[in-house]
């Protein structure tokens, strides 16, 4: 897509880090904007803080866990934008869960369902009338570096991005065969400066704990590392390059490649997996 002012970018998880990165970057293009939302304050802050640098946006509140309200935010952007050109599947959390835990099953469908689920639900739900229109189109979905290195202690976590990963392979390699006009990006970030550390603010009620003394330290440890990690901006700008590119991986940290070159190896050399301490 050479060409994006005057298009449309529907961007879900919208409200911050990634997802308001990309709304700034694909605004400074000149392109309309719909962000989606499941936190209703700061959603209406970002709408507020885009506006005022003279970008066409709205928005939309939406759980990205329910097809109807997904499905309801396709119909919307076309009713306030028509055509849509592209789609960032971006909502995610970063809840883990040990395989071997107990009683955290719900916790882990919460995770699969926003982080994988929801990217299913966004292809299924917006392919059609994206490819129907016949116009240069592009779906970028939000995986990570765990879509690629399945590190101890973040199960739910590593399951939902390794099937991004897959997702978006199937999804590329489809539109190639049937030579449909929609380009396909996957997402892959290590530590990024975002609030994914504190997903737990979006918990239900229902699932919501009491923290545990190994929980508090895991979040220390993780608050550090996102606070080291890339600006999302930078992220914004990578994102962007692909759409107008058409490239399909979008790997922001050349530090962490080494490492999925040696996963690579490890498989055909039968090499049995260790524990990964990086990004």
């Amino acid at each position: 897509m050479e060409q994006l002012a005057g298009k449309t970018a529907v961007i879900t998880g919208g409200a911050s880090g990634i997802g308001l990165a990309m709304a700034h970057r694909f605004g400074a293009e000149g392109m309309n904007l719909m962000l989606a939302d499941i936190e209703v304050a700061p959603l209406a802050a970002a709408v507020e803080a885009l506006r005022a640098n003279g970008y066409e946006v709205d928005s939309f509140e939406f759980d990205v866990r329910e097809l109807d309200q997904v499905k309801a935010l396709e119909a919307g952007t076309r009713e306030r934008f028509g055509n849509i050109h592209v789609l960032c599947n971006n909502a995610g959390v970063g809840a883990g869960g040990q395989v071997a835990g107990l009683d955290d099953i719900e916790r882990w469908r919460w995770t699969i369902d926003i982080n994988l689920w929801g990217v299913i639900y966004g292809c299924k739900t917006f392919l059609p009338g994206m490819i129907a229109q016949g116009e240069p189109a592009h779906i970028v979905n939000t995986a990570s570096m765990a879509g690629h290195l399945a590190n101890a202690f973040m199960g739910a976590y590593n399951v939902s991005k390794y099937g991004v990963v897959a997702l978006s392979e199937t999804l590329s390699r489809e539109m190639q065969v049937a030579g449909n006009n929609v380009g396909v990006s996957v997402l892959c970030p290590a530590f990024v400066q975002t609030g994914i550390a504190d997903s737990g603010r979006n918990l239900p009620a229902e699932l919501h704990e009491e923290p545990t003394e190994e929980g508090e330290a895991m979040k220390q440890i993780m608050d550090a590392l996102v606070a080291g990690g890339i600006e999302t901006e930078v992220v914004a700008d990578a994102v962007c390059d692909a759409v107008i590119n058409d490239d399909f991986w979008i790997l922001t940290h050349d530090d962490i490649k080494p490492a999925i070159t040696s996963r690579a190896n490890d498989i055909i050399s039968n090499v049995n997996p260790v524990p990964y301490m990086g990004g």
